[in-house]
């Protein structure tokens, strides 16, 4: 055979095999254009299921904002307007009968029996008596149902964006199957092994998208199915009306139609935490917060409950954790102190009161420079820190009050005497920054000499002829004390100086009894201050514990404590 022969035969060959390769590139290029629009149908399809998921969320979103808007205005109505007259005439009612003027109070009962005719919550079933059931009267008119909007805005969106990310990967799929076709088509130009190569990866981007696609396809979507919502908003309803025992099951219901609902474990924490089972609401913040609430309001409260529980480790990491989320969280801030000190790690503590109350006096500064106030949750939250250790301290002392909330004594684990030495020193630091930034916008200043003697509270006695006659003094006075004198020495006091009173019943700031003036009668002596309803005589003290303090220059000088029977 000739060389002409071989070559021709070589040729032969070559030509043969070139082909072969060009039909199996011709059928993988078909085979991946196939994809490539089975891909783009279903790129399509789910931003189209994202789109109709999107315009329900934002129908359910108006609709809940409405509700809201639209029932909380109807309330404040009826609260504002309707009750709030209603019982301003009852007021005059009693007023009349005690002054013998039966003619007054019947006319003013009718004009009571006629307003109550004009606003449902003066109506059964939510008004039987003196003073209506506004919560479940706000359950009713909006909470409920503005709960199950949002809850399905929230569904919805979740819903969308699961669409919107399979629609996202589907378009990254294309993309690559256009590489892959790319690679495909280049290999029919290169020769020897190069073109091995273009098939091979661009096969790989094929398999790849081929993978993708099919997880894709069998990912779940977020679902929480109506049932759940529906036990949900229910379980809000209630809970919102104090009636937790019998939102917990609905809560329940809800979490056995959807496991992973974290809104349900939240609430029913909440619920758990009300009743005081504190090991379960523990539990229930945990599981809100593994199921995707890992926000700042869920990891408050769960550090909160790991302190009333004594899992001191526990609450610290919860707080430093919410604290990375929102450095500015204050009230997060002095619960971080509050267990660090518990466990008697007092130094930490103490740098951490420092953080909370610069960042207090940080925010106070900033609103008044922008010309704002601060939030008021502020004043809240600085009010909130000092009670919590004074709660602590009546703890660890043995005479915890009934609104106390602290550890157990025997799960305190700091040295008793160091931590009521701190504990008193902080509780008093952080009560003059708070006076000081609401009513001067700046930290306080050093500690005066100034001198206060401990408060004496008593009552004035008058002769025969209405003459004021002595003080009758004590720590405890009957049902129906409408007055109180605080009777106190002083030295080194200066005319001038900001005096401020406040009034605390049982462990909570009384504002309406706050007196806020100028100090007037001199460097030193004995004075008589009046905190009283006897303007009125409709109001008197409620029974219980009644705590006056004085703050001039808001520094606080001296604190003391009287009590109200019950009737």
């Amino acid at each position: 055979m000739t060389e002409d022969t071989h070559t021709h035969d070589r040729h032969h060959v070559e030509g043969a095999e070139e082909a072969r390769f060009e039909r199996f590139v011709s059928i993988l290029i078909a085979s991946v254009t196939i994809l490539a629009a089975i891909t783009a149908f279903l790129q399509t399809y789910a931003g189209t299921e994202a789109s109709k998921a999107n315009r329900r969320a934002q129908a359910y979103s108006i609709q809940a904002t409405t509700r809201q808007l639209s029932g909380a205005v109807q309330f404040s109505y009826d609260w504002q307007g309707a009750f709030q007259t209603w019982r301003e005439v009852d007021l005059q009612i009693t007023a009349a009968e005690q002054e013998g003027d039966t003619v007054a109070a019947e006319r003013y009962r009718r004009l009571r029996d006629h307003l109550a005719t004009i606003s449902p919550m003066l109506q059964p079933p939510y008004f039987a008596g003196d003073w209506p059931d506004s919560y479940k009267y706000e359950a009713d008119l909006y909470v409920v149902e503005a709960t199950r909007a949002a809850e399905h805005f929230a569904a919805e969106a979740a819903r969308g964006n699961g669409w919107d990310g399979i629609a996202s990967a589907f378009v990254v799929q294309l993309t690559l199957l256009a590489v892959a076709l790319s690679l495909y088509g280049l290999s029919t130009t290169m020769g020897t092994w190069v073109r091995w190569l273009f098939v091979g990866v661009g096969s790989a981007l094929v398999l790849l998208c081929l993978a993708w696609m099919a997880l894709a396809l069998i990912w779940p979507l977020p679902e929480l199915p109506d049932d759940a919502i529906d036990a949900y908003a229910e379980g809000v309803g209630l809970a919102y009306q104090g009636r937790d025992e019998e939102a917990i099951p609905l809560f329940s219901t809800a979490l056995d139609v959807a496991p992973d609902y974290a809104s349900a474990y939240y609430d029913r924490a909440n619920s758990y935490y009300n009743l005081g089972n504190y090991e379960q609401a523990a539990a229930d913040y945990a599981a809100a917060k593994a199921n995707g609430r890992d926000d700042v309001n869920v990891g408050w409260n769960l550090g909160w409950t790991y302190y009333l529980l004594g899992r001191y480790d526990e609450a610290v990491q919860t707080d430093v954790r919410v604290l990375e989320l929102d450095p500015t969280v204050v009230g997060v801030r002095t619960n971080l102190a509050l267990a660090l000190m518990a466990q008697g790690k007092i130094e930490n503590a103490r740098i951490e009161y420092d953080h909370a109350l610069n960042e207090a006096a940080r925010q106070v500064v900033e609103a008044h420079a922008a010309n704002q106030e601060p939030p008021s949750s502020l004043w809240y939250y600085l009010d909130a820190a000092a009670l919590d250790i004074e709660n602590l301290l009546a703890q660890v002392n043995g005479a915890p009050k009934p609104w106390t909330q602290a550890p157990a004594a025997h799960l305190v684990t700091a040295d008793f005497g160091a931590l009521q030495t701190f504990g008193a020193e902080q509780m008093k630091r952080i009560k003059e920054y708070t006076v000081a930034l609401e009513f001067t916008g700046r930290p306080p200043g050093a500690p005066s000499s100034a001198n206060v003697s401990d408060f004496e509270f008593g009552q004035e006695v008058l002769d025969a002829q209405g003459n004021f006659e002595r003080y009758d003094t004590g720590d405890t006075f009957a049902y129906g004390t409408n007055d109180m004198v605080i009777l106190f020495d002083y030295v080194g006091l200066r005319d001038g100086q900001s005096e401020v009173w406040k009034v605390y019943v049982n462990g909570y700031e009384d504002a309406s009894l706050r007196v806020v003036s100028d100090w007037a009668v001199g460097e030193s002596g004995g004075a008589a201050k009046s905190i009283s309803y006897a303007y009125s005589n409709v109001f008197i003290f409620a029974p219980g514990e009644y705590t006056v303090e004085l703050y001039i220059d808001s520094e606080l000088l001296k604190r003391g404590t009287f009590w109200v029977l019950e009737e």
